[in-house]
């Protein structure tokens, strides 16, 4: 154990514990493979942007896991077994183990995903919020807005139905009722990615199907109450503001919504995943129900599953269908490209429609007016 720690010093010792026989072999192997790579200097197009994520990452949230998971160990040894086979792998293996262990946050995006981070005004009220009047949530909007979610000062709607609602040209929230109304802004924009055949088949779907500009319309309803507490918990955790929109494809922002696997919340999460990340999941007190603490575990989780990952739409898809299933599919693939696993059909049908959906409900949201949904104003200004 101590030369496998001598020749891997950046991955966490607790991933090699219960290894045994020609896993521990497996392990060794791979590591001198990775002793003798040689990384190619020259970094893709994205190179700046990442290396602009990394840097904000290390400001903004610590490197490396946030905890110990018995999925996260699953993945990583799985990993750690193929690695000693396949040149591909093993310098992938090695960008893990330097996230993992806290020494690097970058990450190359075979899917195409590219991060940008905007300079913005942090909210005061993180910490002291201030004392404002809000007003009443209506039956017919939406539930009330918990107590947890009044630190945030835009915390607060003039709620509409969901049937109202598509006659409405904007959607408005006021911090308090002396306040003129303003409009609400759902999308940063910290993500850019092209636009393949799976996303553009889900955007038409969100935006000129009935049933999907439903959803979509509802979605941006409810997500009003909710949003800036997201975006904020997202920038803290340094997870992209962009990526709350994986909310409106998991319950469509319904804090109530539960699923027949048992997940729960706005972010879904089954009960193992919830108490690992610290939440109570009793009959009599399910903090599931609580967006603001629900939505601090996606944030944290999401930004775990970039670290193991390196790529958003990997780990997009290991929120849908769990980390040591998207590794067998990078092992099986023998690359970590989210698009190659799509087209090969190694993933679950519903994780291959999971991603794009995503994908697609960013867009659709950031250009809502034209598609004539609910409409956002323009994107906010650098510092605003």
């Amino acid at each position: 154990m101590r030369v496998i720690r001598f020749l891997i010093p950046t991955l966490q010792f607790f991933y090699f514990r219960g290894l045994a026989g020609k896993r521990v072999f497996a392990t060794l192997i791979a590591a001198l493979v990775l002793s003798g790579a040689t990384l190619n200097p020259a970094r893709d197009l994205n190179s700046s942007l990442e290396d602009e994520l990394e840097s904000r990452a290390r400001t903004s949230a610590p490197l490396g896991l946030s905890r110990t998971r018995s999925d996260f160990t699953r993945a990583i040894d799985m990993l750690a077994e193929a690695a000693a086979g396949n040149k591909h792998l093993a310098d992938y293996y090695e960008s893990v183990t330097k996230r993992v262990n806290g020494t690097s946050a970058y990450g190359k995006s075979y899917s195409g995903i590219a991060v940008s981070r905007r300079a913005r005004k942090t909210n005061p009220s993180r910490i002291d919020p201030p004392p404002a009047r809000f007003i009443a949530a209506s039956d017919a909007g939406r539930d009330v807005t918990p107590d947890s979610l009044y630190a945030y000062e835009n915390g607060a709607i003039t709620p509409q139905s969901s049937d109202s609602v598509a006659a409405s040209e904007d959607l408005v929230y006021s911090q308090s009722a002396d306040e003129p109304q303003r409009r609400a802004s759902f999308t940063v924009g910290d993500m850019a990615f092209p636009i393949n055949p799976a996303i553009e088949h889900w955007m038409n779907y969100y935006g000129a199907t009935p049933v999907g500009r439903r959803t979509m319309t509802i979605g941006i309803t409810r997500s009003a109450a909710y949003i800036e507490m997201a975006r904020e918990e997202f920038r803290h955790a340094g997870v992209p503001e962009d990526l709350v929109w994986l909310a409106l494809v998991e319950s469509v922002w319904n804090p109530r919504a539960v699923s027949p696997a048992a997940a729960g919340g706005i972010w879904q999460f089954i009960p193992k995943t919830a108490t690992d990340y610290g939440l109570t999941v009793q009959a009599d007190n399910d903090e599931r129900a609580d967006p603001l603490k629900q939505t601090k575990v996606a944030a944290a989780y999401l930004r775990d599953l970039h670290t193991i990952f390196g790529d958003w739409a990997l780990a997009m898809a290991a929120y849908n269908s769990g980390e040591p299933r998207v590794m067998s599919a990078i092992v099986k693939n023998g690359g970590a490209d989210f698009w190659d696993l799509y087209n090969k059909q190694l993933l679950p049908k519903e994780t291959c429609n999971y991603v794009p959906k995503i994908l697609a409900a960013i867009k659709i949201a950031s250009q809502a007016d034209q598609y004539g949904l609910p409409q956002s104003q323009a994107e906010p200004s650098a510092g605003g």
